[in-house]
């Protein structure tokens, strides 16, 4: 009897944390398209980069380009935990 219940908590478990992942999923997804502003810092000088995310790509982060070039940038989930990333 142990043994089936110790199954059926281990698949309630697993359902859990596949609606968490799909929670993050869905936000992650929901980034694409918003404008944002990048924060790049050299040295001493910092520079403020408007662009547009474009695409999520799953275990890279999300690919953005820039309102005023072309060049593109790969945002990870660490630079919008640091302040990298400001969202407009």
């Amino acid at each position: 009897m142990d043994a089936i219940e110790a199954v059926l908590d281990l698949a309630k478990e697993r359902d859990a944390i596949a609606d968490d992942l799909d929670t993050y999923e869905e936000w992650f997804e929901s980034l694409v398209g918003r404008k944002v502003t990048l924060v790049l810092k050299r040295k001493q000088h910092t520079r403020f980069v408007e662009c547009e995310v474009v695409e999520f790509i799953q275990g890279e982060g999300w690919e953005a380009t820039s309102l005023e070039t072309d060049d593109t940038y790969t945002i990870t989930f660490e630079d919008i935990v640091k302040g990298k990333v400001r969202l407009n």
